[in-house]
């Protein structure tokens, strides 16, 4: 069993594990989830616990995202319990109270919270004086495990929770449910160390390193306690934002120095609220003599604290992990009496990854809520008229992942397809690969993406209807579609059989259909394609391996053919090995060339000279070994997409001798004209290849028993994959089973 095999089993044991210990009768809840360290979201169904006596059955309708959920969900911590669903920020309304509730305290329709923790011991000392999140025996609310059975918690990010009673605070009405659902962590860890270390005096002196999700709530709670606040932080550009709307009483660039002097030893004290690597020793200076510094933000390395600068002054260092249950509902009320509230930036939970990603980057102003009530939490479901994607089309409804903006990120998404004309084929996608051009397209790096955008363009399916007029295909047959769906059909390039040239060329995925409609590709459970465009897979070849063919296959085999360089005993040089290169390899090889890999990777030489059966390799940085190589080949394909230089690629060519590019870099190639000119050497591109191409190199495959290396992954897997994929981390393609998933 290979790593991902063995990746997928382990997911499963968790998923019954989780299962066993939470579906038995309880409420059936819907929520989202990450199932790995790629810390991806996806829809997620579960059960929480039958409701007991002392329990509140909760409505969620929004809940916060705190940098916790992200290292969690990313296991950044070590700690992560997969399935994780993540959310401990949560303001929801009461369905249901048990029989021991007591009336008064919580009752249908109450609005409530939930914080970082949903029980404890109740009986150490911790517990004993209030200060529950401190019990050595502590639950929280997500990726906790419940007392006695052990059961992981799964949190806010979900339609419903079970909660006792004596871990639920109330909301006042005052408040807004979106604004104060940050209150229940970010709020409560500001507001606990201000009251338990003493540094909520009015007058005090109060310092507030950061002004993110922690430091924006540290300056209104201090401002409401009457201190005189300063900010301190190395961002020169929030100085505008913290003495205006914030309204703090000053302002510190922590890494000017004179600045920093100037404030020595005027602070009682100092919430640092940062959780990046930073020095702590000039924040030091800034405290009185016994002044002291409570660190609520956690950098991932240690905080290196000179003992000097303790002992001189008698200051002190101290830490806070929230506070109570009881600290929590005095943090509430208080803010319900100064209208205190985060700054808050709402989204759906089908945003909640993009979300994720701007948290990462810290692009949010100050946190993100989830509207988890208005929001869809089972598959999305979309309906984009500017796009011409319409539910009421008749057609065909599909199941697919779709990426939404410039993230790249795909998630769940419902439409529909075309109904079925007279030359369509209706088919099953059993494969889909995934190409360097979704990756481009759905990251909108060549500024065409049309949002929402559904990826895939080499698919492999089975035909399960066909229209009236067609005759290549029937149900059952096994096919594929590639890169291109339909095209004019009748300028020059169509009829000489070169559709993939056509001005009107469209596209599988993000493309412009004949009916105005935007295309939407192989990432889904159907296509609808007209038979013209559809090609045979032959019964030999296995339909995982053939997937990526239908591109990167027919790329490399079309641009062998159509510039002649597929004669047997002729000398092919192939730049890169990867997707496309790999294929090269093997197609020369069949055609009967002698191949030559060249790469700037020497590690990739016994693949190449071993596996792949190549008769030399050449180092590309190498200028010993490209000299001794010059002028000996007939022709080149260049399948490299980052930027490289090609005037040493042109130096191995023969007269007359020609390099295809088929590699796509961002970046102008720069071909000096001396380059080509001696030599009467060329260049070429070369688009995919025409349908005809397409065929004839799935029949040559299957004669030659030629497939793609791949590594086949299920659909909630590929944003990993795509990220992988941006760093190369792939031998050699990788191929969604997107009938084997859970759409």
């Amino acid at each position: 069993m290979g790593q991902l095999g063995r990746m997928v089993k382990e997911r499963e044991e968790v998923e019954v594990k989780i299962k066993e210990l939470l579906m038995a009768q309880g409420k059936e809840a819907l929520g989202w989830a990450a199932m790995d360290a790629s810390g991806l979201l996806s829809p997620y169904k579960f059960s929480r616990r039958v409701q007991r006596d002392d329990d509140v059955t909760i409505k969620v309708l929004f809940c916060g995202l705190c940098h916790t959920d992200l290292h969690v969900i990313k296991n950044e911590w070590g700690n992560a319990r997969y399935p994780v669903v993540p959310g401990h920020e949560v303001v929801e309304v009461v369905t249901d109270v048990g029989g021991g509730v007591t009336r008064t305290r919580f009752k249908a329709g109450d609005t409530v919270g939930v914080g970082y923790f949903v029980d404890s011991c109740r009986t150490c000392e911790s517990c004993s004086t209030g200060h529950e999140s401190y019990c050595p025996e502590l639950v929280e609310t997500s990726n906790g495990a419940e007392i006695g059975c052990g059961a992981t918690t799964l949190g806010g990010f979900s339609d419903a929770l079970v909660v006792r009673q004596d871990y639920v605070v109330q909301v006042p009405n005052s408040l807004p449910p979106s604004a104060a659902a940050p209150l229940l962590c970010a709020g409560i860890t500001v507001f606990s160390p201000m009251v338990e270390y003493g540094l909520n005096a009015p007058g005090k002196h109060l310092g507030v390193v950061g002004l993110g999700g922690l430091g924006h709530m540290g300056v209104k709670f201090g401002k409401a306690f009457g201190m005189k606040v300063t900010v301190i932080s190395t961002s020169l550009s929030k100085r505008a934002e913290a003495l205006g709307r914030l309204g703090a009483d000053a302002f510190l660039v922590s890494r000017d120095p004179e600045q920093m002097k100037a404030a020595a030893s005027t602070m009682d004290g100092i919430i640092d609220t940062v959780s990046a690597e930073h020095s702590v020793t000039a924040l030091l200076e800034l405290l009185k003599p016994r002044g002291q510094m409570v660190v609520v933000g956690v950098p991932s390395k240690p905080l290196e604290v000179p003992a000097m600068s303790l002992i001189a002054g008698g200051k002190r260092v101290a830490g806070s992990g929230g506070g109570g249950v009881g600290e929590c509902q005095a943090m509430l009320d208080f803010a319900g009496q100064h209208g205190i509230t985060a700054d808050v930036e709402v989204v759906g939970v089908d945003y909640v990854n993009t979300a994720i990603e701007r948290l990462e980057r810290n692009d949010v102003r100050y946190r993100f809520v989830v509207d988890v009530a208005g929001s869809k939490l089972g598959v999305v479901e979309e309906v984009d008229q500017a796009q011409g994607i319409s539910m009421e089309q008749g057609g065909k409804t599909a199941l697919g992942l779709a990426a939404r903006d410039a993230s790249g990120v795909l998630s769940p998404f419902t439409f529909s397809r075309r109904v079925q004309r007279d030359d369509d084929v209706t088919i099953k996608v059993l494969y889909c690969g995934i190409c360097h051009t979704d990756l481009h397209v759905i990251k909108n790096e060549w500024g065409n993406a049309m949002y929402p955008v559904v990826p895939g363009h080499e698919v492999v399916g089975v035909v399960t209807d066909v229209g009236r007029g067609v005759t290549k295909f029937k149900a059952g047959d096994t096919v594929g579609v590639g890169y291109f769906v339909d095209a004019c059909r009748s300028c020059e390039s169509c009829s000489a059989g070169h559709e993939n040239y056509c001005p009107e060329l469209v596209l599988a995925s993000n493309g412009v259909d004949r009916d105005g409609a935007a295309t939407m590709g192989g990432f889904s459970d159907a296509v609808v394609v007209s038979q013209d465009f559809v090609v045979r897979v032959p019964d030999n070849l296995p339909a995982d391996a053939t997937a990526p063919l239908l591109c990167a296959g027919v790329t490399v085999y079309s641009s062998m053919v159509q510039f002649a360089l597929n004669e047997p005993g002729k000398r092919l040089g192939v730049v890169g090995l990867g997707g496309l290169g790999h294929l090269a390899v093997k197609f020369g090889k069949a055609f009967g060339l002698t191949v030559t890999v060249i790469s700037s990777s020497p590690g990739k030489r016994e693949e190449a000279l071993g596996r792949l059966d190549a008769d030399a390799f050449l180092v590309s940085q190498d200028a010993a070994q490209m000299k001794a190589a010059a002028g000996t080949m007939d022709g080149i394909i260049d399948t490299v997409s980052a930027g490289h230089p090609i005037v040493p690629l042109l130096a191995l060519l023969k007269p007359m001798g020609q390099m295809v590019v088929v590699g796509a870099p961002s970046t102008p190639l720069e071909l000096p004209a001396y380059a080509i000119i001696t030599g009467g050497r060329r260049v070429a591109g070369n688009g995919v290849g025409s349908i005809a191409d397409c065929q004839a190199m799935l029949d040559f495959a299957g004669e030659h028993g030629i497939t793609a290396d791949v590594e086949v992954v299920g659909m909630d897997y590929v944003n990993t994959a795509i990220e992988r994929l941006e760093r190369n981390d792939v031998r050699y393609r990788f191929v969604v089973d997107v009938a084997g998933s859970k759409l």
